[in-house]
C-alpha cells in the first residue's frame, strides 16, 4: 500500500503518530511470525524491537513493488535466521542445511499433558517438535503468506528446494497432529 509507505515516510521524519499506527499494524503478523520461527516469546519480541529499529533506519530505494507489510516481515524472517544461528538451530553450511532439509520430524511424539487439547496449543505444541528449517518455512507461508519462491530467497534455497522443505514440513506437522491425541 502506497499509503502504508507515506507513512513510514513520515514516521521516519519523526511523525509520532504515524510511527504509533504503523507499530499497531505491523506488530501482531510480525510477532506470530517470529514466536513461531524461534519458539520462545522473549525472543520474539526481541527480534520484532530489531527489526523496528531496522525499519525505521532502512532506506529501501527499490522494493518491487512490495507492501510495507512484506518488506517488514521480511526484515523479521532476516532477524530470525540470524537467531537461529546464533542459537545453533540454523545453519548457513550447505551440507547441513541439505541434511536438515532431508531430516524428518524432530521428536514426533505423542507426550505432553493431557489438558494441552485445544488445537491452537496442540498445532503449537506439533510445531514446535519440527526441525527449526522446516518450522521456518512452516511460518513463512502461513504467518507471511510466502510462496517456494519466497521461502526460496529468505532461506537461500533455489526454489524447487523449497518447495520440497515446505511439502515435507506439512507432511511432517500431520504427522505430528496426527500422533498428538485430541
Amino acid at each position: 500500500m502506497s499509503s502504508d509507505w507515506a507513512m513510514w515516510r513520515a514516521a521516519c521524519e519523526g511523525h509520532e503518530p504515524s510511527a504509533i499506527q504503523l507499530v499497531r499494524r505491523l506488530t501482531p503478523q510480525a510477532m506470530g511470525l517470529a514466536r513461531q520461527l524461534l519458539t520462545k516469546p522473549e525472543d520474539a519480541e526481541d527480534v520484532v524491537q530489531e527489526s523496528f529499529l531496522r525499519l525505521w533506519g532502512a532506506r529501501p530505494s527499490e522494493t518491487g513493488g512490495a507492501a510495507l507489510a512484506t518488506y517488514f516481515n521480511t526484515i523479521v524472517i532476516n532477524r530470525c535466521k540470524t537467531w537461529l544461528v546464533r542459537r545453533r538451530e540454523l545453519s548457513t553450511d550447505p551440507e547441513q542445511l541439505a541434511e536438515w532439509i532431508d531430516a524428518g520430524p524432530a521428536g514426533c511424539d505423542a507426550s505432553g499433558p493431557a489438558g494441552e487439547c485445544l488445537d491452537a496449543r496442540r498445532l503449537q505444541a506439533a510445531m514446535l517438535r519440527l526441525p527449526a528449517r522446516q518450522r521456518m518455512a512452516l511460518a513463512m507461508w502461513a504467518y507471511a503468506d510466502a510462496d517456494a519462491a519466497g521461502i526460496a530467497r529468505s532461506l537461500e534455497l533455489d526454489t524447487n528446494a523449497a518447495h520440497q522443505l515446505l511439502h515435507r514440513a506439512k507432511a511432517a506437522l500431520r504427522r505430528c497432529l496426527q500422533e498428538t491425541p485430541s
